[in-house]
């Protein structure tokens, strides 16, 4: 009959690997949880020994579960779930602790959302929240992606948690509009001003006129936060979400342009972890977030 120590041993492998699958790589999991990676590696090695069969096709880019690991993680999850239970029972009121994986493409709401989060620590000091931007993603890692609607169907296993919409605009700061005058129309600010603009809106559909007809397009770039902060600096015009300019003097909307598009994100979650507490109180936060800033968002159970 299995001992005590045993069986917690086995436990201790088991949750190794959920760690693992959910991070989606040995070393981030070690890191997660304080261990050694090599500790975490022998871990994984001796549970397939156990079962004397490949958990985990290991390469360069992560570590992705096997067809025999999958039903083993639903095991898993029931466990931790009800070890959860069992936490929660005998821990403080209110008390929540852990960590939030979010996924997000480099910039969202960097001036705005990510500023608002003392008030999810204020109530739960014990929370760590790890900001991925990036990590490849997959249907295990992280435990939410906000992203272009359009993406989700790149990452199969999924399930929508919410939707929302920001207005996507031209924005510029006051001290170049200044400098070089306001646009008349559309036609002049494509002619006429200065255009950094972000790589990913210029692929949109709605924005190929920019690509065809803007006459000083100075700068492209993958990278919203680069574009952000040369727009910040006095480099141009920019098409940016509106989000960006909420608490922010630096940006103005640029007068006369007639110009409205929504972008739509979404937030997607593994439906193994969806309904832990921790994402449900991230999700509470985010909900009050976008009350309070006027942001239409829809909520999936």
């Amino acid at each position: 009959m299995p001992t005590i120590k045993n069986k917690v041993a086995f436990l201790r492998e088991l949750l190794a690997l959920k760690e693992v699958i959910d991070t989606g790589q040995i070393h981030a999991a070690a890191e997660r949880n304080g261990i050694k990676h090599s500790n975490m590696s022998k871990l994984i090695t001796d549970l397939e020994s156990r079962y004397k069969a490949r958990l985990l096709l290991r390469s360069s880019s992560g570590c992705v579960p096997t067809n025999t690991t999958r039903q083993l993680y639903t095991d898993i999850e029931n466990i931790v779930v009800l070890l959860d239970t069992l936490m929660k029972n005998v821990a403080e009121p209110d008390e929540l602790t852990g960590y939030i994986s979010i996924w997000t493409e480099e910039g969202f709401a960097g001036s705005l959302l990510f500023i608002e989060l003392y008030k999810l620590y204020a109530k739960y000091p014990k929370i760590r929240l790890d900001i991925l931007t990036n990590r490849h993603v997959n249907s295990s890692n992280p435990d939410i992606a906000i992203m272009d609607m359009r993406s989700t169907d790149k990452i199969p296993g999924t399930k929508m948690l919410f939707k929302f919409k920001t207005k996507v605009k031209f924005y510029s700061s006051p001290a170049y509009l200044e400098k070089y005058g306001v646009p008349k129309d559309m036609d002049d600010m494509l002619e006429n001003f200065d255009m950094c603009i972000r790589q990913k809106f210029l692929e949109l559909p709605e924005c190929n006129f920019i690509v065809k007809r803007a006459k000083k397009l100075n700068i492209t770039a993958d990278s919203a936060s680069i574009i952000y902060q040369l727009v910040c600096d006095g480099a141009g015009i920019a098409l940016m979400p509106e989000w960006c300019t909420m608490k922010n003097t630096k940006l103005v909307e640029v007068p006369n342009i007639d110009f409205d598009y929504e972008y739509v994100l979404v937030g997607i979650s593994n439906p193994l972890t969806m309904k832990s507490p921790k994402i449900r109180a991230f999700l509470e936060f985010f909900y009050e977030f976008c009350l309070e800033y006027d942001i239409p968002l829809e909520i999936f159970e």
